[in-house]
C-alpha cells in the first residue's frame, strides 16, 4: 500500500531531487560555492531538500515511525557504508518541523533533526537507527517515537514544556537529545506544521532553509548549507508509519 502524499523539491544552489524513476529517487548536490542569498541565513552550499506534505496540522502522536533505504552513487557514504568513510552531511537526514504552542500568538515553530549519522555517536544512535544488512551497501536508516530528537537552537534556547535532554555531551544543539515521549507529554496542543521557520519569523528558527519559503513538515536532506561536495544518493523507499510514500 503506498500514500498519495505530496512531494515538493525545495532543494537550494546546485542540488536538486529527481523523483520517479521506477518507484525511487536521487538526491543530489553539487560542487560548487555560491554567493549567499537562497538560504534564510548566510549558507552558500548545496542543499537537496524533499518535503511531505501531508501531516501539516497533525498531532505529535501521528507519527510513530520512519524508515528509508538509499544507495550511494557518487560521493561520501558515511560511517555505516563497507568500508566505513568518514562522516557526510549528504548521507540523507530528516527534520521535523512542530508548532509546540499553536494557541500563542505567532506559536512556538521548532525544526528538530533524526537520523543524523554524522553527529557524536552516543547522540546519533539516540535520534534515529543505522543498518547496512548483509554489509552489501543498500543503508537502511530509521527512527521510531521511543527514540529522541535533536531540536535545533536548543541549547541555548529554552526547550519546549522545559523537557529536559535525555543525552547531553556538551553545549551545542547537536549535543543533546530529547524524548519523543517527554516532547509530546509536556507539550500536549503541539502539532506538526507547514510553516516559514527561519530565525526572521521565528526566533528558534533554522537559517539552513530555502530562503522565503514554507516548507513541509516532514523533510529529508542530503548536504547543508556549507556543503560543496559532489554527491548521489539513491533512494529506494520511505515509509512513514509503515506504509510506503509514492516516489
Amino acid at each position: 500500500m503506498e500514500t498519495t502524499a505530496p512531494l515538493i523539491d525545495l532543494s537550494v544552489n546546485t542540488a536538486a531531487v529527481n523523483l520517479g524513476f521506477a518507484g525511487t529517487g536521487v538526491l543530489r548536490t553539487g560542487s560548487s560555492v555560491n554567493p549567499t542569498g537562497a538560504f534564510n541565513g548566510g549558507g552558500t552550499g548545496n542543499k537537496a531538500i524533499l518535503g511531505l506534505r501531508d501531516f501539516s496540522g497533525a498531532p505529535l502522536s501521528a507519527i510513530q515511525s520512519l524508515e528509508y533505504s538509499f544507495q550511494n552513487l557518487l560521493g561520501p557514504a558515511g560511517p555505516f557504508f563497507n568500508p566505513p568513510e568518514p562522516p557526510t552531511t549528504t548521507t540523507p537526514y530528516i527534520n521535523f518541523v512542530v508548532d509546540f504552542d499553536p494557541t500563542a500568538p505567532g506559536g512556538d515553530l521548532r525544526v528538530l533533526l533524526l537520523c543524523d549519522d554524522t553527529l557524536n555517536p552516543v547522540v546519533a544512535a539516540a535520534i534515529g537507527t543505522y543498518q547496512n544488512p548483509g554489509g552489501l551497501n543498500t543503508l537502511v536508516y530509521g527512527w521510531d517515537e521511543t527514540l529522541n530528537v535533536c531540536i535545533v537552537g536548543s541549547p541555548p534556547n529554552a526547550t519546549p514544556g522545559g523537557v529536559a535532554p535525555s543525552v547531553s555531551i556538551g553545549p551545542a544543539f547537536t549535543d543533546n537529545a530529547y524524548s519523543w515521549a517527554a516532547l509530546k507529554a509536556a507539550n500536549p496542543n503541539a502539532v506538526m506544521i507547514d510553516a516559514f521557520p527561519a530565525p526572521t519569523f521565528a526566533p528558534t528558527g533554522d537559517g539552513g532553509m530555502p530562503v522565503g519559503a514554507i516548507v513541509p513538515s516532514i523533510l529529508m536532506l542530503s548536504g547543508d548549507s556549507g556543503n560543496v561536495t559532489k554527491s548521489g544518493k539513491h533512494l529506494l523507499s520511505w515509509k512513514i508509519n509503515g506504509v510506503l510514500v509514492a516516489l
